[in-house]
């Protein structure tokens, strides 16, 4: 059990232990490394022989953890500053301005999911929904926007606060016409390039992705 005579606590998460301050209207995040050697968590899209496809949660390192929390903040979601580990060493702390609650989940979620460059993919029969950006030369996928990772910044729009991260593998991008949309439209976003034109639907597109 965390606890503190200078902040306030707030709920916690799968990850953190979140506490704010008031006075500087900041929030403090505390992801724990847990005996097993994992800090926080990860998300990668996995298929199976079958051609099944679906979102695995798996433990994270604290490196999975650290690029995570940079590549939200660089491609759009709410600010995170990496202040480093905590003197005993069991502790990651990162540093966020404080955010105010949202207002309507469903457009709020739409409109920090835009904010951030990522767009919802159709028809990608996977367990979670998920969103596709573009960053550092490849496409990432975000999911986990549930009702706690959706919040108001300081100037009232919608942000995301916190979410998993994993990349969008080449051999999804091959073989599904979703992640290769999906792939082309975030870069073509992130680059502000223009929207690249398509087929009429079903034309050239194969029949596991009808």
């Amino acid at each position: 059990m965390l606890s503190s005579s200078e902040l306030r606590p707030l709920r916690s998460g799968a990850e953190a232990y979140p506490f704010a301050d008031d006075l500087h209207q900041v929030v403090y995040k505390l992801f724990n490394l847990r005996a097993n050697g994992s800090l926080g968590k990860r998300v990668t899209l996995h298929q199976d022989a079958d051609g099944n496809s679906e979102v695995l949660l798996a433990d994270a390192t604290l490196a999975d953890t650290l690029d995570k929390l940079v590549l939200l903040s660089d491609a759009g979601a709410h600010p995170t500053e990496i202040l480093g580990l905590s003197e005993d060493g069991n502790f990651l702390i990162a540093k966020q301005p404080l955010a105010a609650p949202y207002v309507d989940f469903k457009k709020d979620r739409i409109a920090a999911t835009a904010a951030m460059l990522a767009l919802v993919p159709l028809f990608t029969r996977l367990n979670r929904e998920i969103a596709v950006f573009w960053l550092r030369g490849e496409s990432w996928i975000v999911c986990d926007l549930h009702n706690g990772n959706v919040m108001r910044n300081r100037e009232n729009k919608p942000t995301i606060i916190d979410a998993l991260v994993g990349r969008l593998p080449d051999h999804f991008i091959r073989r599904h016409t979703w992640a290769a949309e999906a792939a082309e439209d975030g870069r073509a976003l992130r680059l502000g390039l223009p929207k690249p034109v398509r087929r009429a639907f079903g034309e050239g597109v194969s029949d596991e992705d009808l």
